[in-house]
């Protein structure tokens, strides 16, 4: 994100009002490359807290990488491009919304987030509440996805799962997948969703250099 895209952003924010959360809420930022992770990613999942889910969906879409639960530092040409990853309940919800209020005021670091996955908690429908308070959380992050409770998943470990990646056609909705032999279509919508946000992002950033509005 470039100096000016970063100011414009944290100006939105003020006018909107957005109070930053005390310290002990914040998540910290990385003072060195993202450890552990072997190849560059598009974007980072940061968990906002433990049990989101974020490290599965890292395996499961390609591009993306878990960035262990604190913003990036966006060194070494890192990508600054985060999606935000809380279980549906109101604990996740309001660990989601402290890190959004945190990116919003400015303690982010260089960071851009793209939006917020809300993974399901159990089968079923989503409780009223959780409905209501997601939307909350939801004006914050722009772009909110939200990922079904495959139970399949939850019986084997991630690099079990299937994989997607850029480019895989996005076949028409079955009646019945096998989660572990194919990537659900609402995971291969979410990943062609985030590439094309963060194409949009990177042809704003060159906007911006370029000296437009």
């Amino acid at each position: 994100m470039t100096a000016a895209m970063k100011l414009r952003r944290r100006s939105e924010a003020a006018r909107a009002g957005v109070v930053a959360p005390p310290e002990s809420r914040r998540a910290p930022i990385w003072d060195r490359p993202v450890p552990g992770v072997g190849r560059a990613p598009l974007w980072w999942l940061l968990g906002v807290h433990g049990g989101a889910g974020a490290s599965t969906l890292a395996h499961v879409l390609a591009p993306a990488a878990d960035s262990g639960r604190r913003w990036p530092g966006v060194f070494d040409r890192e990508s600054p491009f985060v999606v935000l990853v809380a279980r549906e309940t109101i604990t996740g919800l309001t660990r989601a919304h402290d890190l959004l209020r945190q990116h919003h005021s400015g303690f982010a670091g260089s960071c851009e987030v793209l939006g917020l996955i809300t993974v399901a908690a159990r089968p079923g429908r989503l409780p009223a509440e959780i409905r209501r308070y997601r939307d909350v959380v939801g004006s914050l992050a722009g772009q909110v996805w939200q990922i079904p409770w495959y139970e399949e998943w939850t019986l084997v470990e991630p690099e079990k799962l299937p994989i997607w990646t850029p480019g895989d056609e996005l076949a028409p909705k079955k009646k019945r997948i096998d989660p572990l032999e194919e990537v659900p279509l609402e995971v291969r919508e979410l990943g062609t969703d985030i590439v094309a946000s963060v194409r949009e992002n990177l042809d704003a950033g060159a906007d911006f250099e370029d000296g437009a509005p």
